[in-house]
């Protein structure tokens, strides 16, 4: 690996590990700090079926989030055991080097946009075949 290719998997590495470690810190802070006050002020008052619903709601909306965050943090280990296999920031279906700006944004994005905007292109039926 050339000086330049090891320079770039070091800022790489760094990209996705700060992106990490907010990512982390911002998961244990909505667990911990703001659902455990929530949570027991919630109970100190009496609540009428209205209340409860929206209490609902709002944990509801709240635990989604953090779920959304886990799924990235689950990429984010994909992303970690492609850096240390060697094959972080290459696009897994062209083989190029994917832009460290896109890398910034999405630190787990598997594809360069091209490849990525492909993959998520519909499918078009084929001619004469309805579905």
């Amino acid at each position: 690996m050339s000086r330049m290719d090891r320079e770039r998997q070091e800022r790489l590495k760094g990209i996705l590990l700060e992106r990490k470690r907010v990512l982390w810190s911002e998961v244990r802070n909505e667990l911990f700090q703001t659902l455990g006050t929530e949570y027991n002020a919630q109970f100190d008052r009496g609540m009428d079926l209205g209340d409860r619903s929206l209490v609902d709601l709002i944990e509801d909306t709240g635990l989604k989030v953090t779920d959304i965050r886990r799924e990235e943090l689950t990429r984010m280990d994909e992303a970690e055991r492609r850096l240390a296999a060697g094959t972080y920031g290459i696009c897994e279906e062209c083989g190029v080097a994917i832009p460290e700006e896109r890398l910034a944004l999405v630190p787990f994005a598997p594809c360069c946009v091209a490849c990525q905007e492909r993959r998520e292109k519909p499918l078009r039926p084929l001619p004469g075949v309805t579905l």
